[in-house]
């Protein structure tokens, strides 16, 4: 199954309670979220999820067909059919029956390598049902991560204004009273301008980044969003290294063209099989008439069992080229295997040193921080007491 039973419990109640939320009797159009929950009801909602896991259920189906194959078939036939002789003026009816069961006794591993290569095309699709759910909730805590950053925006660009508009008004009344030139008027009422339209700006950042997260949750795009905890930083505890080795374990690109490469060396396996003896066990039951009689016909009765042994002598190269061209797939999915593990590991050294970039810049930030902070009082005292 795509998930387990307290998974798909787990996404059902969240489901519901998004339905509660914006039911005309519920709270409409507000939500309050953290970035695990919104996380949750994207993988719950997001439609991506749902075709990932149809792409599960449809490898689960085919591997059932692949292993079924191998089983015991039953085909049952039926033809009537009428003659009419005009010379001898003569006419006859024939009616045949047939219950045929048959049983693959050696496929030449054709059977048996495609319940293998199923196998792993089922495991392929989960691990890009993962994929799918790891990409999600990382566009999703960004998404979060970035509507925070534009909500503190939005609030000090909110906050400059209204400075802004205090300062405006204190040096209109210093140039009523001749203290200060028309200029130092206008100049703050532009600087009053130019915050006002950053204002808007920063609120509509902020209302777009809204509407994002909205989407990957699934719910409507409406629905206005609250938080109680801001963005906070926590050292990362790991090293480069142990993060390579875990990428290299569970990275699910990683995992599926492990994988490809395994199901690229069954294909040459298949295609082996085309030069090996196939042999098919059969038993016939038949029923006909071929006298006049009534539908349907069961006058005569036969039994008949049938072993069935093929080898192609001569193909004309046909099935040399299919293994030579498998064998030339083998090579291409170890390529795409060392090309997608050089990726993830060249990600993972770009994310790594991202990380420690972030983390420094945050501790120079600190001091730089405090210093804007005293240099703020400064200028304010100073612009108070009429020197600046």
């Amino acid at each position: 199954m795509p998930m387990s039973y307290g998974r798909a419990w787990k996404s059902l109640l969240l489901a519901l309670a998004a339905v509660i939320a914006f039911a005309p009797g519920g709270i409409a159009g507000q939500l309050e979220i953290d970035v695990e929950r919104a996380a949750e009801l994207a993988v719950a909602n997001n439609p991506r999820m749902k075709v990932a896991e149809s792409d599960v259920a449809i490898a689960g189906e085919s591997r059932k067909q692949a292993y079924r194959t191998q089983a015991v078939s039953v085909a049952a036939t039926h033809s009537s059919s009428y003659a009419d002789y005009q010379k001898d003026d003569i006419h006859q009816n024939t009616f045949s029956n047939g219950i045929t069961m048959s049983y693959p006794l050696y496929s030449g591993g054709g059977i048996e390598n495609t319940m293998k290569k199923s196998d792993l095309g089922y495991q392929e699709q989960e691990k890009a049902l993962e994929k799918v759910r790891q990409d999600l909730r990382m566009s999703v805590a960004t998404g979060f991560y970035s509507m925070q950053q534009k909500s503190d925006m939005a609030k000090l660009a909110d906050e400059s204004v209204e400075r802004l508009k205090a300062h405006v008004e204190n040096v209109r009344i210093q140039y009523e009273n001749g203290k200060v030139g028309k200029a130092d008027l206008l100049r703050s009422e532009v600087e009053l301008s130019n915050g006002e339209l950053s204002r808007v700006s920063a609120l509509n950042a902020y209302a777009v980044a809204v509407k994002q997260l909205n989407s990957l949750m699934g719910v409507p795009l409406e629905t206005e969003l609250t938080w109680s905890k801001g963005m906070s930083h926590e050292k990362f505890p790991h090293t480069l290294e142990a993060c390579e080795a875990f990428a290299q374990k569970n990275h699910p690109d990683f995992l599926m063209a492990e994988l490809r490469v395994r199901e690229a060396e069954i294909d040459v396996d298949i295609a082996r099989g085309d030069k090996r003896p196939k042999a098919n066990l059969s038993a016939t039951q038949n029923l006909s008439s071929n006298i006049d009689s009534e539908w349907p016909g069961f006058r005569e009765d036969n039994f008949s069992i049938q072993l069935v042994i093929e080898y192609t002598l001569l193909d004309s190269g046909v099935s040399s080229s299919k293994i030579a061209s498998a064998k030339e797939a083998v090579q291409r999915a170890k390529h795409d295997y060392e090309a997608t593990r050089d990726s993830i590991f060249l990600s993972v050294n770009s994310d790594f040193m991202g990380i420690m970039e972030a983390e420094r810049r945050i501790e120079l930030s600190k001091d730089a921080l405090e210093d804007a902070r005293e240099a703020y009082a400064i200028a304010l005292n100073r612009y108070e007491e009429g020197v600046g």
